[in-house]
């Protein structure tokens, strides 16, 4: 028999720059969680992809996965370079990806707040507006695992 167990992380003993990427890849779940709602017709098309679209088309369907896959990647960059992942210093290209990152989610963030659905402006605009701040302070932070 296999014994499963389950690693329970101290918040108390993180750094702060770890503490702020459990909480920027808390966030990029939530925007995964709804891109997969979207992407299911469970929430509305007009919600996101700038408020233009009322049926959603199977080009907005794969768009939304894409996002998913795009935001995992996010996630797991952001992870890296804040130390929560990886027990060596993030290299150089996980140093400049986490850049990426935080550019990425300025222009998304602009987008979001001037797209035509309140939904995007009101729900996605915040998230990403956080992500924007949460993932450029991990970038200007020293490594953890230095």
């Amino acid at each position: 028999m296999v014994r499963e167990e389950f690693v329970v992380v101290d918040f108390s003993k993180l750094s702060l720059v770890q503490k702020l990427g459990y909480i920027a890849v808390g966030l990029f779940g939530i925007v995964m969680v709804l891109q997969l709602l979207l992407a299911a017709g469970i929430l509305p098309v007009s919600m996101a992809w700038g408020g233009r679209n009322t049926e959603l088309t199977l080009s907005l369907r794969f768009s939304s996965l894409i996002a998913v896959i795009l935001l995992c990647y996010f996630a797991y960059v952001i992870a890296r370079k804040a130390g929560i992942l990886g027990t060596t210093p993030p290299s150089g290209l996980i140093k400049f990806l986490g850049w990426l990152v935080t550019a990425y989610m300025v222009f998304n963030t602009v987008m979001n707040f001037l797209s035509r659905s309140p939904a995007e402006k009101w729900i996605f605009g915040p998230i990403t507006l956080a992500l924007v701040i949460l993932t450029a302070s991990i970038n200007l932070m020293n490594d953890p695992n230095q």
